[in-house]
């Protein structure tokens, strides 16, 4: 998987993640780099419904004219689809190999994270390569190695 990294909230409800956000955005983070809430399954269901995207027929076996957002929600899950193509809410992903995700995107990610330690559950994937190439110094990162993995 390379260095895909997830950042779990501890907190994942709708209005945390809102708040959680807007800490994002006031730390200078990129508008791709979110935590993922209801606001982007919505949006999905409004491409889907539009034809917009690549919804192959095996993995939702429902016509887009009449589907509900409901039944839309079945086939949209991190169950069905996997966490990588639709992660739980609250969460945060982003792959830090091979500069898919800028280094100065990755400082400020770093950035919030040190403001916001108690917010966060816990990281799965690549955090220790994330924490090498963060571009904070030794005690920074020793501050968020603190952030236990999942």
């Amino acid at each position: 998987m390379g260095g895909f990294t997830q950042i779990r909230l501890r907190n994942c409800s709708e209005k945390n993640i809102a708040k959680q956000n807007e800490q994002l955005k006031q730390h200078g983070v990129a508008r791709r780099y979110r935590f993922y809430s209801e606001a982007e399954i919505r949006l999905e269901y409004e491409y889907f419904k539009k034809g917009d995207g690549n919804y192959p027929g095996h993995l939702f076996p429902i016509d887009r004219y009449t589907a509900t957002y409901a039944e839309f929600r079945k086939y949209w899950s991190p169950k069905a689809l996997g966490e990588v193509f639709c992660p739980y809410n609250g969460t945060l992903q982003f792959d830090c190999y091979f500069g898919r995700t800028s280094k100065r995107a990755m400082h400020k990610l770093a950035g919030y994270l040190l403001c916001n330690l108690s917010q966060i559950k816990g990281v799965e994937g690549s955090f220790s390569t994330f924490i090498e190439r963060c571009g904070y110094g030794k005690k920074r990162q020793a501050e968020l190695s603190t952030i236990k993995e999942l």
